[in-house]
């Protein structure tokens, strides 16, 4: 076995657990923190995540979708503590204004002689009436939402356990700058993010349906345009997709591409509640693009499936315990001809701190 962690995780996670585990005076809220008028709401989850692929590759448990080997490798198990995680959420109204932070960090940045500290995201958000204006590194608009447009909360990364998420997704964390408004049924977010690119999305939010719609142009000729939705089918059954097409910028598509092809994208996913603590998930996604050289990716397509099954803790833990089991198959192919494929089983224990 190859074990790539680090115990550091393991001692910053579980020292915020336990501080967050103490009982709290009767009538407080749990794990908030008031300082005057300024609210802190600290945050934190405990991952250990074990993985078995049928390639030996250089990735730890964060797939790099775009480079599994082309041709035959050995199998490997791999096990990582990294991407436990830490977020301290703060808040402080104003007069009119409402001021809001968020910190967000993992471990994920670990190799050998390198901190395995990693921002995931940092910013910080000031409210007016209607508008929302926000600066820092958040998610950008191309990552889809299931509720809003909130870079903290509500984000449709599916619910899978690889850190790196699954083939068809749209958009990363990026430092950026973003104005939001609804308007009247609708909210609309522009925002300029540090790759050069001027997004512009439209959310619409009903009972059981959260639909998207984004486009955005850059340098270089750069353009895209998406669409999104998340449908509660039945009250038990939700239905997730994001739809891509763009002009030299396939690469916003989780980076399986190199920049400057154009290209498209497309993911499809099942998410059902068979119990009030067991999920079953079921996601299918594409990137194709056209042809930059002989080696590039031509397509890279991805099947996944999996459980999340919870467990009751004791209440003054204010957490709760949930146990994951996904299997995934992926495959691509270069413009030369090569194909390469792999499948993985990949396992997780987690601890969140609610």
């Amino acid at each position: 076995m190859i074990y790539k962690s680090s115990l550091l995780p393991l001692l910053f996670t579980a020292t915020h657990l336990l501080l967050a585990a103490d009982p709290h005076p009767s009538g407080a809220e749990p794990d908030l923190v008031h300082l005057g008028a300024l609210t802190l709401k600290p945050g934190a989850f405990l991952e250990l995540i074990g993985m078995s692929r049928s390639s030996t590759t250089a990735d730890s448990v964060s797939t790099k979708f775009g480079r599994i080997p082309l041709g035959d490798t050995p199998w490997e198990t791999i096990g990582s503590a990294r991407h436990s995680r830490l977020m301290l959420k703060s808040e402080l109204p104003a007069g009119d204004f409402h001021f809001t932070t968020y910190l967000e960090s993992d471990f994920m940045n670990f190799t050998t002689g390198q901190s395995p500290w990693r921002w995931r995201q940092y910013w910080g958000q000031a409210s007016y009436g209607k508008w929302e204006l926000l600066g820092g590194q958040a998610w950008s608009l191309l990552r889809p939402n299931r509720i809003g447009t909130d870079s903290d909360k509500n984000v449709m990364s599916t619910d899978v356990i690889d850190p790196a998420y699954e083939v068809g997704l749209l958009g990363s964390r990026v430092r950026q700058i973003r104005i939001a408004r609804p308007v009247g049924d609708y909210k609309i977010a522009v925002a300029w993010e540090a790759d050069g690119n001027l997004l512009t999305k439209v959310v619409r939010d009903k009972k059981r349906t959260h639909y998207e719609l984004g486009a955005f142009g850059g340098r270089f000729g750069r353009k895209g345009a998406t669409a999104s939705a998340v449908i509660s089918l039945t009250p038990k059954l939700r239905f997730v997709n994001q739809q891509y097409w763009s002009k030299r910028a396939a690469y916003q598509a989780l980076g399986v591409m190199p920049i400057g092809p154009n290209g498209l994208s497309t993911i499809e996913g099942a998410e059902f509640q068979m119990r009030r603590n067991t999920e079953l998930y079921t996601y299918g996604g594409m990137v194709y693009a056209n042809r930059m050289d002989t080696t590039a990716n031509r397509i890279v397509r991805q099947w996944s499936a999996g459980v999340n099954q919870k467990f009751a803790v004791p209440a003054n833990w204010h957490g709760g315990m949930m146990f994951s089991l996904q299997y995934s198959h992926m495959d691509r192919a270069v413009w030369n001809g090569k194909e390469g494929a792999m499948d993985y089983l990949m396992y997780r224990f987690r601890y969140t701190l609610n």
